[in-house]
């Protein structure tokens, strides 16, 4: 049995020694041993022998035996570690119960910083990060981007093309498994009369669901043959939510028929659950392509025009082919389509060069490969809310930093008697991390209740069933709250580096005095940070009062563009015609509107290309690239258009000589300073007869907010045998409401077998547009503004804590003579001091960061003067106004009394 050295025994006031209990185990037992059988008569020697072999494996019993103290040890760590948490949790849950004001206050403040940045992240991973759900290896799938490039003309990239290609691409390529082409976006009427309603459908090829690696969740999906644009079949497949919402989730709904556009579609089955397409957005129906002509109403081949770009394509490569090979290989078919489609003549236009581009299929890219708005904002606002949670972060350190303050003598004799300072600064952080998590749990009904507003204001186009819970987006709450508590905790743990002796040698008040340089930081940093966000706010703010200021060109208030829909009816256009001439004369008649029109397409709504040639001149003004309008009498008034010179479009002169109405680009253009009244051009509709130029009016907006082109634009008389398309327009009077269903109902008595009657606020389509700046102004408010709250939050606190530790010293000021002003002037000093550096830090940052933002604005600069200094002085006003109760406070102070204190 070997020997243990006596030092190895010291070793165990310190930290347990299992090999050395063990050898002392052993020993005693083979002692005590041996000694029994010399007592029996044995020699040491033999007494010795005996009681080894008695013994057996010494090896094997140490092994044994030191097991079973490691496991003792560890059980015996694990108690000790639990009972000191256990302790722990104890006092930091009684501390919070004993200061509810002060737990609730920082359980808000971390509840609205982790709940924001949660949020806004699910939010941008939904749009930027997310692939389409239900789809098979969406890592593999791609969205085909076509680049075209001609020398002295804009690139220019589209997601579209035509079916032709489609066909060259998918026969030909020989790097993909699998291509797919799509026509989204598709509103279909289903059923009929008053029981129609628009649905939203997308329009698929053969492959689409063997390239995507979908399969049906009731009946079964369309074959290639039923697909075809020629041979294909009225077949339907029902999306998930409208099968749901529609037949209750009847499993005998396939077999049967649904009526669309007036024609009975065989429903073959029902897409699995949340399956939404590669555009993100709620589709009801899947049609064939084959249903094309259906939907529009036509039966011209589409599928044959190489130049219709209707189609989305969607590619899944061959296994261990690379994205740059595909991209090449695509590219190379796209050039040879193009070159084999020009005609002779063709050679004196510039070459065009092709290029295939591949994109994720996530919601972030639009049609021309950039960025959708909606995806930069929300990039944007999680950069937001990540500030907001720093701030909130800044602003419970800083609590708890005061919090240690007050309980600097307490800290102290913590360390006097013994406390390591890691067992203190344990102590902190299990506070601070029942703070936290308070404050993430907290943090779910800013996510519950805030979150349904934000998702639905910045994901209107994508679908809203869900799968089930985002595990990513758990995680990050998760992370946040860890990340919270470490954070915060840290602030205080880092104020008991000090003297420990210095708690103990000052008063309960003089203790706390000095001034905390990282205390000082905090609330410089969060004031700096909340400046930054109200810049952002301010600037989001303006650019949408810009857009509500915006000259169109034309008043959409009260203006309702009216549709009616004549598909499966039998009737062909030329035997609508006198329906739409009878309407306009009912709705007239309606009490409640002002003026009504006719015209083949409503502004903003469309446009059809034409030519205008003037007369004296050889070639069309532009080649095709004027945009016409035919349009009844009263067109401009119920547009509110303005006539700038000259007069508008009369009843005479539907059926007298042709006559046009340009707008003020094209008179510069076609008349540069003169007059174009009374001149005449020639049109792309009548080549051979001189349109007289009859008036002026002011140009307006034809596509959308962001213009920098000046159209050309020309009006003329709708002919009434023409048999394109008709929508009427009326503008309603102020005020009356109820007139949709008026008119509606005015039309149905006209005609009881109308299929479907869409009525549009014809300003409606600019919402979508304006939905960013809206969305930034809106978000970026509310944060700019929470995180202001907080800053003041913060400054309110320490100036009220310095008050309170100060008694003693104002106290002696207003014994020597100090005035009430003075007093409020000293308290007041110390708020604007830190406001004002906050706010030189916080404008710094907003003028260095302004350029990152400033394609998110309209008409604005981000470094706008007036919302600068409007912020600034905010700030400062919100930091007096923090300061002021305290100083108040102050003001009060009986100076007899603060002498007495300590």
């Amino acid at each position: 049995m070997p020997t243990v050295p006596p030092w190895r025994r010291y070793l165990r006031f310190w930290r347990p020694d299992v090999a050395a209990d063990i050898d002392d185990e052993l020993r005693f037992h083979f002692e005590a041993r041996t000694a029994e059988l010399r007592a029996q008569g044995l020699s040491p020697e033999e007494a010795q022998r005996q009681t080894a072999e008695e013994f057996g494996d010494e090896v094997a019993v140490r092994a044994r035996l030191r097991d079973i103290g490691d496991r003792m040890e560890r059980r015996r760590a694990r108690f000790l570690w639990w009972d000191a948490a256990h302790a722990d949790l104890r006092y930091a849950l009684r501390g919070l119960k004993t200061n509810p004001l002060f737990t609730g206050a920082v359980v808000l403040t971390l509840a609205i910083g982790i709940g924001a940045t949660t949020t806004m992240y699910g939010v941008m991973r939904r749009l930027l990060l997310q692939p389409p759900p239900g789809v098979s290896a969406p890592e593999q799938l791609s969205k085909l981007f076509l680049r075209w490039e001609a020398a002295g003309v804009s690139a220019r990239t589209t997601d579209r093309s035509s079916y032709p290609l489609f066909q060259v691409l998918h026969d030909r390529a020989t790097t993909l498994a699998a291509a797919a082409a799509y026509l989204d976006g598709r509103e279909v009427r289903v059923g009929h009369g008053t029981e129609a309603e628009i649905v939203s459908a997308t329009l698929v090829s053969g492959d689409f669901w063997r390239a995507l690696g979908v399969h049906a969740a009731l009946g079964r999906l369309m074959t290639a043959e039923e697909a075809h644009p020629v041979t294909g079949a009225r077949v339907v497949v029902l999306g998930h939510a409208f099968w749901q919402q529609r037949y209750g989730g009847d499993r005998a709904v396939v077999g049967t028929t649904l009526e669309l556009q007036g024609t009975p579609y065989r429903i073959i089955g029902v897409a699995p659950r949340g399956f939404r397409g590669v555009e993100h957005a709620e589709t009801a129906l899947w049609l064939p392509l084959f249903a094309y002509a259906d939907a529009l109403a036509g039966g011209r081949e589409w599928y044959t025009f190489g130049g219709d770009g209707i189609l989305a394509y969607v590619v899944r490569p061959r296994p261990g082919v690379t994205q740059a090979q595909v991209a090449a290989d695509l590219s190379r078919l796209f050039q040879g389509f193009v070159e084999g489609r020009r005609r002779p003549g063709d050679e004196a236009r510039p070459d065009v060069r092709t290029l295939v581009r591949l994109g994720p299929v996530t919601g972030a890219l639009g049609s021309d490969m950039t960025r959708r708005p909606e995806a930069t904002v929300s990039v944007w606002l999680v950069g937001v809310a990540a500030v907001l949670l720093v701030i909130a972060c800044a602003n419970v350190g800083g609590l708890l930093l005061l919090r240690a303050m007050r309980r600097r003598r307490e800290i102290a004799v913590r360390l006097a008697l013994g406390m390591s300072r890691r067992r203190l600064a344990v102590l902190l952080l299990v506070e601070s991390g029942m703070l936290a998590l308070l404050g993430g749990l907290a943090s779910g009904i800013v996510v519950v209740w805030g979150g349904v507003w934000v998702r639905r204001a910045l994901l209107t186009t994508m679908a809203t069933e869900s799968a089930g819970p985002d595990w990513h987006v758990l995680g990050l709450a998760v992370a946040c709250t860890i990340g919270t508590a470490l954070v915060t905790g840290l602030v205080p743990v880092l104020q008991t580096r000090g003297d420990a002796t210095a708690g103990l040698k000052d008063g309960g008040q003089h203790g706390a005095t000095r001034r905390s340089r990282l205390h000082r930081t905090l609330l410089v940093g969060q004031t700096a940070l909340s400046v930054a966000l109200l810049v952002g706010a301010g600037l989001f703010l303006r650019s949408l009062h810009e857009i509500g200021t915006l000259d169109l060109g034309l008043d959409t208030r009260n203006v309702l563009a009216v549709d009616v829909d004549f598909t499966g009816t039998g009737r062909s256009r030329r035997e609508t015609m006198p329906f739409f001439e009878r309407a306009l004369e009912r709705l007239r008649a309606v009490p409640g509107v002002e003026h009504a029109s006719l015209a083949i397409s409503a502004p903003l709504h469309g446009a059809r290309g034409s030519s205008i040639r003037p007369r004296g001149a050889s070639e069309p003004f532009r080649d095709g690239d004027e945009w016409v309008n035919y349009v009844a009498d009263d067109f401009f008034a119920a547009t509110g258009m303005t006539i700038l010179e000259g007069r508008g479009i009369t009843a005479a002169d539907r059926s007298g000589p042709r006559v046009v109405v340009v707008n003020e680009a094209l008179a510069r253009a076609a008349w540069p300073g003169r007059s174009p009244i009374g001149d005449c051009v020639y049109t792309s509709a009548a080549k051979d007869v001189c349109a007289e130029v009859v008036g002026v009016v002011k140009d307006a907006r034809t596509f959308g907010l962001r213009e920098e082109e000046q159209w050309l634009w020309f009006y003329a008389p709708l002919p009434p045998d023409d048999v394109d398309t008709r929508v009427l327009l009326v503008r309603t009077t102020p005020g009356v409401t109820g007139m949709t269903a008026t008119l509606r109902r005015a039309l149905q008595e006209l005609d009881p077998n109308l299929p479907y009657i869409e009525i549009q606020v014809l300003g409606d389509v600019l919402d979508p547009q304006i939905r960013p700046w809206r969305l930034g102004a809106a978000l970026f408010t509310t944060f700019g503004v929470v995180a202001m709250l907080l800053a003041a939050l913060g400054l309110y606190a320490a100036v009220a804590y310095a008050v309170a530790q100060r008694t003693r010293e104002i106290g002696v000021r207003v014994a020597v003579g100090a005035t009430t002003g003075n007093v409020v002037g000293l308290v007041l000093g110390d708020g604007v001091r830190i406001a004002l550096a906050g706010i030189v830090a916080g404008l710094a940052l907003a003028l260095l960061g302004g350029p990152l933002i400033a394609d998110l604005l309209f008409d604005v600069s981000p470094r706008d003067p007036l919302v600068l200094a409007g912020v600034g002085g905010g700030v400062l006003l919100a930091a007096l106004l923090a300061s002021l109760l305290p100083a108040r406070r102050a003001a009060r102070v009986d100076p007899v009394t603060a002498l007495r204190v300590d």
